[in-house]
């Protein structure tokens, strides 16, 4: 079994975890990783260069929301900066991803979304080796996205610069579309923060301010747990949130009359209290709250 079957292995099976977790997966399963042939294959662990037991080169590299290392960045230009473990440019680790250079060996890359949950992005290749400023920069390049097992990486030809940027690119937009869903449903107990529904999977990260605001950056603060009537609802101003935290109700609509789910959906939940994440850094911004909500009113 070669290290490069295990790789795609891996892959495919992020892939599967992923479609099942909006993009986003626990820090606890990539740590524990899959069994294949009766191996364990752990996928991250305590460094951030990665390397699963027996394995001559990294599986993987992690960078933590409150890592030590600035230079861990997706820059302008689509590729990442990654830096080196520690200040030896000899380490075991740092020759794993010199090793990883050579060979075009393809990588996946967990970036931390939020306390312990990580987006997984692949096949990242090193495309630099910089050992004087202790750090490589690599890219996503889909020209790895079918590697067959017998495959040569050091003989694929790269895909051109404008098509790495943009599979980097489209790969971070839908991956954080997932992962602010995921964050955002999981801070307010996986309920309507509205009308306390439960089901997972009638529920939205709706944004208080919207993304294409300077304002409406993707954090759980700018976030609400809505099911999807109440979160179409709120993005068409028939309800607002205040920064008191309350539901109001557009007027015209209370005065509306047209059977129980209005009634009951809408119209009594017009000044209740809304339900809020157990942690209080998580809880809405009560200054885009306010935002928000004067275009509200200004709604009718």
């Amino acid at each position: 079994m070669s290290e490069l079957e295990v790789r795609l292995h891996a892959f495919a099976w992020l892939r599967e975890r992923g479609a099942a977790n909006g993009g986003v997966i626990p820090g606890a399963v990539l740590n524990q990783g899959f069994t294949h042939e009766g191996r364990r294959i752990t996928l991250k662990g305590a460094s951030g260069i990665w390397f699963p037991q027996g394995f001559s080169m990294p599986i993987s590299i992690t960078t933590a929301l409150k890592g030590p290392y600035r230079l861990d960045d997706i820059a302008d230009d689509g590729l990442l900066t990654y830096a080196y473990r520690g200040q030896d440019s000899q380490h075991r680790d740092n020759q794993g991803l010199r090793e990883a250079f050579r060979t075009r060996t393809p990588l996946v890359y967990f970036r931390e979304v939020h306390d312990s949950y990580y987006q997984a992005i692949w096949p990242v290749i090193v495309l630099e080796d910089h050992p004087e400023g202790l750090f490589v920069r690599a890219a996503m390049d889909p020209a790895y996205a079918n590697l067959r097992p017998d495959a040569d990486p050091a003989s694929i030809n790269l895909s051109p610069l404008d098509l790495r940027r943009y599979a980097w690119t489209e790969t971070r937009r839908r991956l954080h579309q997932g992962a602010f869903r995921d964050v955002v449903v999981a801070a307010y107990g996986h309920r309507c923060t509205i009308c306390r529904l439960a089901h997972t999977e009638l529920l939205d990260a709706a944004h208080i301010i919207p993304d294409l605001d300077d304002l409406g950056t993707p954090v759980i603060q700018n976030g609400l747990s809505l099911c999807k009537i109440h979160h179409a609802a709120y993005d068409t101003d028939i309800l607002g949130i205040s920064p008191d935290y309350r539901v109001h109700i557009s007027r015209r609509v209370l005065k509306e009359h047209d059977g129980p789910m209005l009634k009951h959906g809408l119209q009594e939940l017009d000044g209740s209290p809304i339900v809020l994440p157990s942690r209080a850094n998580d809880r809405p911004d009560r200054d885009r709250l306010a935002h928000r909500f004067e275009s509200w009113k200004r709604a009718g």
